[in-house]
């Protein structure tokens, strides 16, 4: 199979030069084969520290040690590459700049948060739609080799119920959870699927708690850690068994996702529907206002 041209859109998150070291370099242990990144536009969100502070360095990276090409437009760029990896940090910037791809109808990995509202994703996936184009979007949590050998475990027969964990922190530019509670949240829709139907947060010095009520009774939980012992995993309750993990650090999960963007690029078929990140996406949304207001709230508040 030809070797597939990959083009990045945002150089602002750490994200970028670890991807292209998985997909470039052939002497890193966890290589995934398949694709070359040559190409970026490295854009960046001047109000925004965390990207702004960023993104020189990881662009001197890519052109001094991967030899990544630089377009000063993503119209330009989209002419030399196969598909694109929309890597910018900011979800805010990512419908204005997945358009132009999704016109294109190159296939398109957009990196978490999907967008910073419901109203965005909508849009992104409607023009998806209208022009063809493949799709998808996650944390790469969700395919940690431990999380992924416990959603996957036949023996817990019906699921009744997860609850999730992960490191919370918060920016003024995504607020809520859309800038780290996305990564456990992510987990926690791979396991209960969609179908949920209202939201409530509590919030601590210690955690910010969401436990989200499915349409068919099951309670799904997210916890994000504000203080003590930190990390990234679930526990299930399970018809048959209960099953408790955490992430897998000697299996990258950047490797094990970045397979599963190849095998996408390749077939054009993403692995999971993308319903599923449209109602993480109302359900982050939902969660911010349960914050605010200190009520529980439907996600068809959001959707309607």
């Amino acid at each position: 199979m030809e070797e597939i041209k990959i083009g990045i859109i945002g150089f602002d998150t750490s994200h970028v030069p670890a991807f292209t070291k998985v997909i470039n370099d052939t002497s890193d242990p966890f290589h995934v084969p398949g694709g070359k990144v040559i190409a970026g536009v490295p854009t960046f969100s001047k109000d925004f520290d965390l990207s702004y502070n960023r993104v020189e360095n990881f662009k001197k990276e890519l052109i001094e040690k991967y030899h990544v090409k630089i377009f000063e437009s993503i119209e330009e760029m989209l002419e030399v590459v196969d598909a694109v990896l929309l890597e910018s940090v900011d979800g805010r910037r990512h419908l204005r700049e997945a358009e132009p791809v999704l016109k294109s109808g190159k296939p398109v990995f957009i990196d978490k948060p999907f967008t910073t509202s419901y109203s965005d994703a909508v849009k992104i996936v409607q023009l998806a739609e209208k022009y063809s184009c493949p799709l998808f979007s996650c944390s790469p949590l969700r395919f940690d080799a431990n999380i992924s050998a416990v959603r996957n475990d036949s023996e817990l027969g019906r699921i009744f119920g997860c609850d999730s964990f992960s490191p919370e922190s918060r920016v003024s530019a995504m607020p809520g959870f859309f800038w780290y509670g996305i990564h456990g949240i992510e987990v926690l829709f791979s396991v209960m699927k969609t179908g949920c139907k209202s939201v409530e947060v509590v919030n601590s010095e210690s955690a910010d708690i969401a436990v989200g009520l499915w349409e068919d009774g099951r309670i799904g939980v997210y916890r994000g850690i504000k203080q003590g012992e930190s990390s990234y995993g679930m526990t299930v309750f399970g018809e048959k068994k209960i099953r408790h993990t955490t992430y897998n650090p000697d299996i990258p999960m950047y490797s094990l996702l970045i397979k599963e963007i190849m095998k996408f690029f390749q077939t054009k078929i993403p692995p999971f529907p993308i319903q599923e990140t449209i109602e993480i996406v109302a359900f982050m949304e939902a969660s911010l206002i349960s914050e605010k207001e200190k009520r529980p709230v439907l996600l068809e508040e959001i959707t309607k």
